[in-house]
């Protein structure tokens, strides 16, 4: 099935964008991630309002895939990223910088196929990241990385039932395990009839698994339409985010499939309640934040969403707040 297509190219344009943004919150101090700069060719500073909002993003999926891994379960767990691009959280969590790795069997990634050749090619080319990879085996023309816990998958999430199930059950993925799918930014820009079969599939599929989701909201005020608008001039299309435009439909989404639990909240209450005591003193140290108007306006179009599907309580816990 061919999909590609100058929008295309300009959503694979996003990742690289993304991983800009991580390297230069690290950079300042925001967070430490030692492996992200494998993956930038021209670090770029960026402004104080776009390093706070990478740096929540970062501590909020971080909590909730802490809180998924340290969930006691009879069986070992697996990951599954979305539209990965560059994200380095396996990393992160064989080096130890992440918590709960010893809970997990198996950590998948799926993207673009020209996107996982970059992925797979840096992977091999840095020993500080192929150190972490046991018996690697890069194949189908550099677009599959596979190892003993981490496989890396080139496809298109639009061909999910017929070509990217297919190729993760080839490669180890255990429908009866219990699963984390992550998604940053990626469902979104997906036809909703493409996401909701793919939410579809996981819902009919498995019987414990938890969602992480991180998307922009809010479409119909002004900022929300100037944010489309400043998007598609860059030939991006957010197809998803009029289905699910604020955080009733976020949490709608899951609850309306028979999930047991759904959570989405904005930015701005990720920053007003749920940083640890001390963030926002520190953040404060590292950059002087001036454009509060701009920040506030900015957080409240884009949220994290936390939803779980399981027989009994297993991740009733993996939760942003809570203990």
């Amino acid at each position: 099935m061919e999909f590609d297509n100058p929008e295309d190219e300009a959503i694979r344009g996003t990742n690289d964008d993304a991983t800009v943004s991580r390297l230069s919150a690290v950079t300042i101090g925001y967070f430490d991630d030692p492996f992200v700069r494998y993956f930038v060719k021209r670090p770029v500073r960026r402004s104080p309002i776009i390093n706070r909002g990478s740096y929540i993003r970062n501590y909020a999926l971080d909590r909730l895939v802490q809180r998924f891994l340290q969930t006691p379960t009879d069986k070992k767990k697996q990951i599954l990223g979305l539209g990965a691009g560059f994200d380095t959280r396996y990393f992160l969590l064989r080096a130890g910088h992440l918590k709960g790795t010893e809970s997990l069997a198996k950590y998948y990634e799926v993207d673009f196929p020209e996107i996982v050749m970059k992925k797979a090619m840096t992977i091999q080319r840095r020993k500080e990241l192929h150190e972490h990879l046991s018996h690697v085996r890069i194949e189908k023309g550099g677009t599959e990385l596979q190892s003993d816990q981490y496989c890396l998958l080139g496809n298109d999430l639009r061909s999910w039932k017929e070509s990217v199930v297919p190729q993760l059950l080839a490669n180890g993925f255990d429908t009866s395990a219990p699963t984390l799918f992550l998604s940053e930014c990626v469902l979104i820009y997906l036809e909703p009839t493409h996401s909701d079969a793919i939410m579809a599939w996981m819902t009919e599929t498995l019987s414990d698994c938890a969602f992480v989701l991180y998307e922009q909201i809010r479409p119909n005020d002004s900022f929300g339409k100037m944010m489309l608008r400043n998007l598609e001039s860059r030939d991006i299309q957010l197809k998803g985010i009029h289905a699910y435009p604020d955080l009733q439909h976020q949490e709608r989404r899951f609850l309306d499939l028979g999930w047991r639990f759904a959570k989405a909240v904005d930015t701005n209450a990720i920053h007003d309640t749920y940083l640890v005591p001390g963030d926002l003193a520190r953040m404060a140290k590292l950059e002087i934040l001036d454009e509060l108007e701009e920040w506030r306006l900015l957080a409240a179009h884009y949220c994290v969403a936390w939803a779980c599907k399981s027989d009994n309580e297993t991740f009733d816990n993996v939760r942003l707040g809570e203990a």
